[in-house]
């Protein structure tokens, strides 16, 4: 091996923090104690701070981990950043640290690895997440604050609905069931009541919040901050393209018994930010439930040889245009007002088959 390459070599290992002696460095590079001490001194006179550890368990000890090798990369390990990073948009983060993250990884890369890398960033098309996309330096701000137990502030602007019509009534705005009991009219409708419900949202004005914060979570494309909000004295998820003025404090607090993060995050989401629950049982397995039922918009779990979903609703109707395309036996736990609109459903259809003439 050429002298060279052991150098980058022992700096990728003292990298890790760990303490290494001079006949293990010399096994592992098939080489004499001497020649390290040699590359040793060497890693000094270039201005590498390389630490001696007397006694039996002793050796040698990088004192700062803060000054990085020339980056080595594996031909995998090369592709699943270049991945990683091109998937940054799709997580709904600010697009222009990956980029520049990108260029820096080209740069420091072989001939042959800059060319992988480039082929990947040209080949990967990942769709954009949401918008406006969140702020890098509040997700900095929230991680240091979970990482070392300190209080987090912010201001925070809840999602207001100005829509007060009660779920699956018939109103001006929503296109009823004709009399002909048509199922276009209830999906038509369901979709109007819908797109009218969500141009009738609107931003509450911002109020400051003081929160322990537990774990960000990112689901579909949107991240989260599961946290104890101090004021109001209970669990909450958090959105944090809704933020602003997000800070780490240095008040620490000792971490209290929470819910699971990810369950309590994909619950607000899915069916607590709604007026009504659907509770299902689905003769499925789980993978072939999430085809129907996306784990964005509701919660799956295993239960036996079936499964049961659970997601939030504001129009039964739509709920019942829903289930009746799913290619799978499904028992209603929950609202038994579901049974009613699904029974109105099939009279409409039965309308359409007695109506037509082929």
């Amino acid at each position: 091996m050429r002298s060279e390459t052991r150098l980058l070599s022992l700096l990728g290992m003292f990298a890790s923090g760990r303490t290494y002696s001079a006949p293990e460095l010399a096994a592992h590079f098939e080489c004499t104690p001497r020649t390290i001490r040699r590359d040793i001194a060497q890693l000094r006179e270039l201005g590498y701070v390389i630490g001696s550890v007397p006694g039996l368990a002793g050796g040698y000890r990088a004192e700062s981990r803060t000054v990085l090798p020339p980056l080595q990369l594996e031909a995998g390990e090369a592709l699943a950043t270049a991945v990683g990073l091109a998937l940054l948009r799709g997580a709904g983060l600010d697009t222009e640290h990956a980029d520049s993250a990108t260029t820096k990884l080209r740069s420091m890369l072989p001939a042959a690895m800059r060319a992988a890398v480039a082929d990947i960033s040209a080949a990967v098309s990942v769709s954009e997440g949401n918008v406006p996309g969140v702020d890098i330096g509040a997700v900095i701000s929230l991680a240091s604050a979970i990482s070392a137990s300190t209080i987090a502030t912010f201001d925070y602007q809840k999602l207001r609905r100005t829509d007060p019509t009660p779920s699956g009534s018939s109103t001006a705005g929503t296109s009823a069931v004709s009399s002909t009991g048509t199922t276009a009219g209830i999906v038509v409708g369901t979709t109007a009541r819908i797109a009218r419900s969500a141009s009738s949202a609107s931003h509450s004005a911002a109020t400051a919040r003081r929160v322990e914060p537990i774990r960000l979570v990112v689901l579909g494309a949107h991240w989260y901050l599961f946290a104890f909000d101090l004021d109001r004295h209970d669990h909450r998820v958090f959105r944090l393209d809704r933020m602003s003025e997000v800070h780490s404090t240095t008040l620490t607090f000792a971490p209290r018994p929470h819910p699971d993060a990810e369950a309590a995050v994909s619950a607000a989401v899915t069916t607590t930010a709604y007026p009504h629950t659907v509770e299902l049982r689905v003769a499925a397995s789980a993978k072939e439930a999430k085809e129907w039922f996306p784990t964005r918009t509701a919660t799956i779990t295993e239960a036996g040889g079936s499964v049961r979903v659970t997601f939030g609703f504001e129009d039964l109707r739509w709920v019942a245009a829903t289930l009746a395309g799913i290619p799978a036996p499904i028992e209603i736990l929950h609202p038994p007002e579901l049974v009613d609109s699904l029974q109105d459903l099939a009279a409409g259809v039965q309308a359409i088959v007695d109506a037509s003439a082929i």
